[in-house]
This record gives structure tokens, C-alpha cells and sequence, in this order.
């Protein structure tokens, strides 16, 4: 039986690297290109909601959309999670909605959009190949 100070001190301990979360430069580089993308999907999807409707109507629906995405990806996505997607299908279900959001957001004008859509498929690539690597 363990007591609350070994529990406290133990859900402080950083996570051993796996195929999570891989040592070394390029799982580095995974990580920070996984959270660029979540940052970067949730201002795409800021961006198409405020193109719906005109003035603050699309502020307002930005933010639904935005936050939206946030609850969907923080049920299902998030590391903690509690159902979270299982391994294979994962990065796959993150490719659907980033590119989703970056095609969008190049559909309602916003050129950057497309460069979201390449670097989610650059991040699925990288993320297989940290799989197969470690």
C-alpha cells in the first residue's frame, strides 16, 4: 500500500520516453510541431467561424468553433485523456482535423491554411516514423 506523499511524488515524475514521447532531437521536434499544429488549428478555426457570420456575430462563432475543437481534443486527444484515440489511429484522427482546418481556412481566404494542411502531414509522417524508430 502506498501512501498520498509516494502517490504525489510519483504523478510528479515526467513520463519515461517511449514511442509517445521519444528521446532526442527528433521526438524534440514532433512535440513542438504537434503543438504548433494544436495552437495553429484552433486560430484556423477562430478564423472560419468569424468568416460565418459578419462583425462581432463572427467573433462569436469563432470562438464556439475554436472551443469546440479545444473540449473535442481535450476529450479525445490530450494525453490525459481519459478516452483517448488508441496509438495507430491517433495521428491519424490529428491529420483529419488539422488538414480539415487548414483546407478550410484556405477556403475562406486565408493562404496559411495550406501550410497548416503540409505540416500536419509532415508531423503524421514524423510521428509513424518515431513509431517504427523506437
Amino acid at each position: 500500500m502506498t501512501s498520498d506523499a509516494t502517490r504525489r511524488r510519483d504523478s510528479r515524475r515526467p513520463a519515461a520516453p517511449g514511442p509517445e514521447a521519444p528521446g532526442g532531437p527528433w521526438g524534440m521536434l514532433h512535440a513542438a510541431l504537434a503543438f504548433l499544429l494544436e495552437v495553429a488549428a484552433l486560430g484556423a478555426f477562430w478564423y472560419i467561424g468569424s468568416r460565418l457570420a459578419p462583425a462581432a456575430g463572427g467573433a462569436v462563432a469563432g470562438l464556439v468553433l475554436a472551443g469546440a475543437f479545444a473540449v473535442a481534443w481535450g476529450l479525445f486527444m490530450a494525453p490525459k485523456a481519459r478516452r483517448r484515440i488508441s496509438w495507430p489511429r491517433r495521428p491519424l484522427v490529428g491529420l483529419a482535423a488539422f488538414a480539415a482546418a487548414g483546407l478550410a481556412a484556405a477556403a475562406c481566404g486565408q493562404p496559411l491554411g495550406l501550410v497548416l494542411a503540409v505540416l500536419a502531414l509532415a508531423d503524421t509522417v514524423l510521428a509513424f516514423w518515431l513509431q517504427r524508430k523506437y
